[in-house]
């Protein structure tokens, strides 16, 4: 299983809509607003890596009011 978190800049007045829709996909264990420079992190889990970009770029990417994400692998150690 590959987990990462993916921070994400949401346009002003999206980000209960976009928490909202995050948390009807299976893959996204978590989904919090934030504060500081980004506005939501989600925790992403999935069976590899190729599985997780398809979530980010054919699920999350087009949800109204993402603007940018960053998605960051945790290292298993």
């Amino acid at each position: 299983m590959t987990l990462c978190y993916i921070f994400m800049k949401i346009r002003a007045g999206f980000i209960e809509n976009v928490i909202n829709r995050l948390n009807e996909m299976p893959e996204v264990k978590e989904a919090h607003a934030v504060t500081g420079g980004i506005d939501i992190i989600a925790k992403v889990e999935g069976e590899d890596f190729p599985i997780i970009s398809k979530v980010i770029l054919s699920k999350i990417h087009n949800i109204d009011g993402v603007e940018r994400t960053s998605t960051h692998l945790v290292a298993a150690l």
